[in-house]
């Protein structure tokens, strides 16, 4: 078991970035790779309007870290869209995650 020290608070008064975590490396893949393929127009215009289970909210908040719905959505939508190429991705990327990454498997 680790113990997770407190990290200060920047000076801009924003929360401190979370520690990336094998989804959020999976989301920003995702989005990297429908942008190379031109699948991103580059502009947050479409207003989408739904209704959600709020435990399903809940989950996906407490397993991504996103606390901005705008960017919880996208996140997932990028997800389902994207190729899904991220494990033979990941595994070709040496060295990349921290020596005491825990996967929470």
């Amino acid at each position: 078991m680790t113990v997770a020290r407190k990290r200060k608070a920047p000076a801009s008064g924003r929360k401190p970035a979370a520690a990336p975590n094998l989804t959020l490396m999976r989301i920003a893949h995702a989005l990297e790779r429908l942008a190379v393929a031109k699948t991103l127009k580059g502009t947050r215009s479409h207003k989408l309007s739904a209704r959600i289970d709020p435990g399903l909210i809940a989950a996906a908040r407490r397993r991504t870290g996103i606390t901005n719905d705008s960017e919880l959505v996208t996140a997932a939508l990028a997800i389902i869209a994207g190729d899904d190429d991220f494990g033979p991705w990941l595994v070709s990327q040496p060295q990349r995650l921290p020596d005491d990454f825990e996967s929470g498997l």
